[in-house]
């Protein structure tokens, strides 16, 4: 018996795999009982399945179907994950088939459109016909042990979960994205609107799609409620990140960063010998990507002045960078540097806002963007423009420092991951005032290049990151937000000693490529309980 966090009672969920299902919790029946996770860096994994009261078996490679919206080159967290998770698998000798968007190294196409609220993020309109065949005919098996859908969406595959449960295929639905919080930046706040939408995505989507999954999987306990009311079993899977990827730009600087990177080399994923589809998944580089070799230079930033800041992400409104740049015009940030890596729709108006807070002298933007008119856009109508600089433009405005000081600059989207790497590394501290994150992957990236982070403590900032309690500001308080800045500034080298600390003992790509396949395996395996 274990004792349940949200009760403080004796509790009798099994292993920390917190389930649903009736007289498997004897103390919340129907309801999700939350479990401390053993580690002491981050309460990721609710299931563990070496827990499990025998051998999984069989130990052969698994037939994973793996569908996903979200991979290179569109460039988000989910994105990575995702990359990092097909890689993984295939790397240790799983066949691992991919069903994605056209224009990404996946295996098969599925029909898709642009994202009526993102159009150059494309979503699934109609199943896979070849899927579709594959489980209406009886005469042949299914030649998948589990799917992994990632969600939201993959609308078109919740049509699908009937016929792979009665063909026998596992299903494991990653759920990463907080949609409540999210539906009244795009749908409004009209009640009868939120009522229709809900009901009919409830109904449609949310329902089916949890509660036909064997295990759902979420990065934190921050969830639609959905999730805790239809699962099954719920699992805190971790985040994957490539600890070889993201790392110190400064080692040379600091002998710590140096020991944390060759450790966590060490920590690399073992090459498997795949008989399937064995084809890694790349992040493309662009031409039009704006390389600055020496930020602080760059800037005009003197050797004693304060603070370089850089923010990654969508440039949107549930992002809220529209915080940092407001931030700028604290007297204790007179001497810092914001760089905002990323595009999106609100780019036109946080430029807008950059110019009136610090000048427009002080603004740099490879990208002439036009007056917005307002201090924040959120309308599709700006949405997320990919025009860079051209290359020569770009490496000519980077090659050196104008006259101008240079307090918040904007490089449009990058996507090179080195390229992001090196802008972590480059700077002192990463933040966000993002409320809506489900876990902040750029957060563990940052502190992977050994770049300490400063965010808002709310939603999963407030508990996946729990061990930078220190660091993180009151929501919407921006006097906190410069004091958290101004502390972790003066820490220097032991922040970033600890932030790369925490990302290489957190957050690894192996660590999450065992503990997925522990649970796909355990899953196939009939879901076999361990004694009590």
């Amino acid at each position: 018996m274990t004792t349940c966090t949200a009760t403080g009672r004796p509790c009798g969920c099994i292993n920390g795999l917190h389930s649903t299902l009736p007289g498997q919790c004897t103390v919340l029946p129907q309801t999700l009982c939350i479990h401390p996770h053993p580690s002491s860096v981050m309460p990721q994994t609710l299931f563990s399945p070496q827990q499990a009261s025998q051998p999984l078996q069989p130990k052969q490679p698994l037939r994973i179907l793996f569908a996903t919206e979200y991979l290179p080159p569109f460039i988000s967290g989910i994105s990575n994950s995702s990359k990092n998770l097909i890689n993984g698998y295939r790397a240790e000798g799983h066949h691992v088939t991919v069903y994605s968007v056209a224009g990404t190294e996946c295996d098969v196409v599925v029909p898709s459109v642009p994202n009526p609220f993102y159009e150059h993020q494309r979503v699934f309109i109609l199943p896979p016909w070849q899927l579709m065949m594959q489980l209406l005919d009886f005469s042949t098996p299914v030649p998948y042990d589990i799917v992994h859908i990632v969600a939201p969406l993959c609308l078109s595959f919740v049509f699908l979960l009937p016929f792979l449960r009665m063909r026998g295929v596992k299903i494991y639905v990653a759920y990463h994205v907080y949609l409540d919080y999210y539906k009244y930046h795009y749908i409004g706040t009209n009640p009868l609107n939120l009522f229709i939408v809900d009901m009919l995505f409830a109904i449609l989507y949310y329902i089916p799609l949890v509660w036909l999954a064997d295990c759902v999987g979420i990065p934190s306990k921050t969830a639609d409620n959905y999730v805790f009311k239809y699962s099954k079993r719920i699992h805190y899977f971790k985040s994957g990140l490539d600890t070889n990827v993201f790392v110190p730009k400064r080692i040379e600087e600091d002998a710590a960063a140096r020991t944390l990177s060759a450790a966590s080399s060490t920590a690399s994923l073992s090459a498997g010998t795949a008989s399937g589809s064995t084809k890694m998944i790349v992040t493309p580089s662009a031409d039009s990507d704006l390389q600055i070799s020496d930020l602080r230079r760059f800037a005009g930033m003197r050797s004693n002045d304060g603070p370089l800041l850089v923010y990654v992400g969508r440039l949107a409104v549930e992002k809220n960078v529209e915080f940092l740049v407001q931030a700028m015009g604290h007297p204790s940030l007179a001497n810092a540097t914001l760089v905002i890596v990323g595009d999106g729709p609100s780019r036109p108006g946080l430029e807008d806002m950059a110019r009136s807070i610090v000048g427009a002298e002080h603004v740099y933007s490879p990208t002439p963007v036009e007056p917005s008119g307002s201090p924040v856009s959120d309308s599709g109508d700006s949405a997320f423009s990919e025009t860079q600089a051209s290359p020569a433009v770009a490496k000519t405005s980077a090659t050196a420092a104008t006259s101008a000081r240079k307090r918040i600059i904007f490089t449009g989207m990058i996507l090179n991951e080195h390229l992001v790497a090196s802008y972590y590394g480059q700077c002192d501290i990463f933040v966000s005032a993002s409320a809506s994150e489900t876990f902040g992957f750029t957060v563990a990236e940052a502190m992977a290049c050994a770049t300490p982070a400063v965010a808002v403590r709310s939603g999963a900032f407030e508990t996946v990151y729990s061990m930078i309690d220190g660091w993180l500001f009151h929501e919407g308080d921006i006097n906190d937000y410069a004091t958290k800045i101004s502390s972790v500034f003066k820490q220097g080298r032991s922040a970033r000693r600890f932030a790369r600390d925490v990302a290489v003992r957190g957050f690894t790509l192996p660590a999450a490529i065992r503990d997925q396949i522990g649970v796909y395996e355990w899953i196939v395996n009939g879901c076999i309980e361990a004694k009590q």
